[in-house]
């Protein structure tokens, strides 16, 4: 078999100089066209980020500026507050204090209405001189105790009563029971002269290293016919 050799001949066109160029700068203007549409694709989404982020700082100045004016609002009612609470305070204390005053005032008028019902009307029904109250306190020294005597006519007061008023202190001395009296001779009585109601003060001294435990008082006065009548109460000494 014969092989068949065919001669093939290509023709190629030669390309000249400008048509390079033209092809070189259409592919240059087109690279930059793409270089230009992402730097502006680029720049739309980095303004468009940038816009956000000031829309967001915006908004995040106006809720600062929100919580700024709600902390002055706060901070003005709990100033308000605190002055309401100063001003409660003081009426309170005020109030309580008027309130003490007005338990002490009552107190004293119970005691002071007990005092004249028990000279008008007591409630034992005795009537005559009777031993209303005795109350000792200390002094500045201390063998001298300063007392306080209330002495009543309950029911009659048609007349004055007179007489004096003696007092009897027990107790012990270097372990041995004693007894005082006041006042001791020669020292004078203390006398009574008396309607309704007479105060007795004064003082007692009692000797050194004595211990009293109670006072006895009597009260003697004259009753008709000039007769003596004698009225006594014991207290225990107040542990002063």
């Amino acid at each position: 078999m014969l092989r068949q050799q065919t001669d093939r001949i290509v023709i190629r066109s030669k390309v000249s100089t400008s048509a390079k160029i033209l092809l070189a700068a259409s592919g240059m203007v087109a690279f930059l066209g793409m270089v230009w549409a992402s730097y502006e694709y680029g720049y739309s989404k980095a303004r468009y980020s940038w816009q956000e982020a000031n829309r967001k700082i915006e908004r995040l100045h106006k809720d600062l500026e929100t919580v700024r004016a709600e902390n002055g609002d706060l901070r003005m009612s709990i100033s308000q507050a605190q002055r309401q609470l100063q001003i409660d305070k003081s009426a309170y204390q005020e109030l309580a204090e008027n309130l003490n005053t007005s338990n002490a005032e009552i107190t004293d008028l119970h005691k002071e209405l007990k005092f004249y019902r028990s000279i008008i009307s007591p409630a034992d029904g005795r009537s005559g001189v009777q031993i209303q109250d005795l109350a000792i306190k200390t002094t500045d020294q201390t063998d001298k105790f300063a007392y306080k005597l209330v002495l009543i006519q309950a029911l009659r007061h048609t007349e004055e009563v007179s007489g004096t008023v003696g007092f009897e202190i027990t107790g012990s001395k270097n372990d041995q029971q004693a007894l005082i009296k006041h006042p001791r001779s020669p020292d004078p009585e203390i006398s009574v002269n008396f309607r309704y109601f007479q105060n007795l003060e004064g003082v007692i001294q009692l000797p050194p290293d004595f211990a009293p435990v109670e006072v006895k008082v009597s009260v003697t006065t004259l009753g008709k016919k000039n007769k003596p009548r004698k009225t006594e109460r014991v207290y225990q000494w107040p542990r002063v």
